[in-house]
């Protein structure tokens, strides 16, 4: 089960959820590589399931996919997805399993004279 900071309210935790959900869907049916177990899947999915009952999925960030979810599969969220969102949640997919490097932007200091700043 989940645990969310005290300060976020139930519709911040049901935008977590349906993006973690999404993001372990794609890991697992786009890109071969799962990082949850099925059971700790399974357990995610319930938890959203439930709160979203009592949720406008209209009103969340992943709503629009997410309508008709009953937490038994996720195989076609990447495809319910927008074409942003699927860059997106696919370029987060591969960063968590490590397919994709940041890229480091380099910080130079300007050569000042005097002052602190």
């Amino acid at each position: 089960m989940q645990k969310f900071p005290r300060r976020w309210n139930k519709l911040d935790c049901v935008n977590f959820l349906q993006r973690k959900i999404i993001i372990n869907s794609i890991a697992y049916y786009e890109l071969d590589n799962p990082v949850l177990s099925d059971k700790q899947y399974d357990e995610l999915c319930k938890q959203l399931v439930s709160m979203q009952e009592d949720i406008d999925l209209n009103l969340t960030q992943y709503g629009y996919c997410m309508n008709g979810f009953d937490g038994s599969t996720g195989f076609d969220l990447y495809e319910k997805l927008n074409g942003h969102d699927k860059d997106y949640l696919m370029k987060l997919a591969m960063l968590g399993l490590g397919k994709v490097k940041v890229k480091e932007e380099k910080v130079t200091k300007k050569n000042r004279k005097g002052g602190l700043f």
